[in-house]
């Protein structure tokens, strides 16, 4: 019997003491890995070997990510040639508007927390990090890490902050330019200013993110093009090649099939980033509500309203949560995820945007028989501000209603 209870509490419990000690180390010291490893080896002992595995790769995850810090990674570009970037560094400009071509971001202007992506995409961001680690080891044998990265995907997909973030893990400077802004209607000012861009990127040492990449980077090839156009994708594509080798160049774009052929073949890597899996959306959710708290039916109710759509979407979705339980205290959820699917009809599915707005009754129906998120009825239940029997009552009595 003892035992048996000890199963129900780990399992009960388990998900906050993991999130617990997640949290923890992601600033860990020797006191909280020392309990964390206590923890491990009480749960081994008491038979509870998958628990303790999962702390294990916790504090194998925080191991790696301090053997990557800024710090360390930032020693190795030592190697590269160029000026250190400062805040007194002159941007340069576009002689036609005097607009600085560029912004500039140092290492703490850039986000701290990782981008919330699947499994597979992070450790492909992992192996990049990775690469400017082992910098050092790579030269010994006449290698460098890999000198451009192009970051395509959907809109709203965070590929800005993904770039930003891998700038951040390297640890030194950003050189920020939109390339809508380097495009001038004066006859080969657009061209001057790639050069200019690159010519500074190329000084410093700097990572340089170009974001809006396709707003220059067109297919050569098409008729609507002139040859004013067409130059300036020559120019850049002469400038990604002066770059090599000189520092990293991330590129980041919405629409990839704009990209020329040859602009492709400038990148070492390139990334996909689609519309995040339920999986991301539930942990996006979670993240961007805090410090509202929301049960496991609730944020599973709010993914289901947001199939389909972008992280930054969840993002917006759950500002608006924020500013309606703060002005109204106590809404119903399901209330204010009505008022969320009127207002922003482009964020939800039309056909569970309609039936959302008709009648309650035929909302139930949907998602009971919804097959990917498989709502129980006492989640629904309570959703709706009801007791399971009482849904039952209502849904059986509008049933018999539609046969009349």
């Amino acid at each position: 019997m003892e035992k048996v209870f000890e199963n129900d509490f780990m399992l009960k419990y388990f998900n906050i003491i993991q999130a617990l000690s997640r949290s923890a180390l992601a600033t860990p010291n020797e006191a909280i890995v020392h309990q964390i490893k206590r923890l491990k080896e009480s749960l081994e002992k008491d038979g509870f070997t998958k628990e303790a595995k999962s702390l294990d790769a916790l504090m194998e995850s925080s191991e790696s990510a301090l053997d990557m810090s800024p710090s360390k990674i930032q020693r190795s570009f030592i190697a590269l040639k160029g000026e250190e970037l400062t805040h007194k560094t002159t941007m340069p400009v576009d002689k036609e508007t005097s607009t600085p071509l560029a912004e500039i971001f140092f290492p703490n202007d850039l986000p701290e927390k990782a981008p919330i992506f699947d499994e597979n995409i992070q450790l492909a961001i992992q192996t990049i990090v990775n690469e400017w680690k082992k910098f050092d080891e790579l030269l010994e044998i006449n290698a460098t890490p890999a000198s451009s990265c192009l970051i395509y995907g959907a809109p709203g997909t965070g590929k800005t902050h993904l770039a930003k973030w891998i700038a951040r893990q390297i640890g030194i400077p950003v050189v920020l330019a939109r390339l809508e802004g380097l495009m001038s209607s004066y006859l080969g000012t657009t061209s001057r200013n790639i050069g200019n861009l690159f010519a500074f990127a190329n000084r410093y040492k700097c990572i340089l993110l170009l974001d809006e990449f396709d707003a220059i980077a067109k297919l050569r090839n098409d008729p609507q093009e002139v040859g004013e156009v067409k130059r300036v994708v020559n120019t850049l594509l002469q400038s990604l090649d002066s770059r090599h080798e000189k520092g990293f160049t991330i590129g980041v774009t919405n629409h990839e099939s704009l990209l020329d052929p040859a602009i492709w073949r400038r990148f070492d890597i390139q990334i996909e980033i689609p519309n995040p899996s339920l999986e991301v959306i539930i942990r996006l959710l979670k993240h961007f509500t805090s410090p509202l708290e929301f049960n496991e039916s609730e944020i599973k109710f709010l993914a289901w309203c947001l199939e389909g759509s972008s992280g930054a979407d969840a993002e917006m979705l759950s500002k608006w949560l924020k500013r309606a339980f703060v002005i109204e205290k106590g809404s119903n959820i399901v209330e204010v995820m009505k008022q969320f699917a009127l207002l922003n009809s482009g964020r939800v599915d039309t056909k569970k945007r309609n039936i959302m707005l008709h009648r309650d009754e035929d909302f139930m129906g949907l998602l009971l028989n919804d097959k990917v998120f498989s709502f129980k009825q006492k989640d629904i239940a309570s959703l709706f501000g009801m007791t399971p029997s009482n849904l039952s009552k209502h849904l059986s009595k509008f049933k018999d209603s539609e046969k009349i």
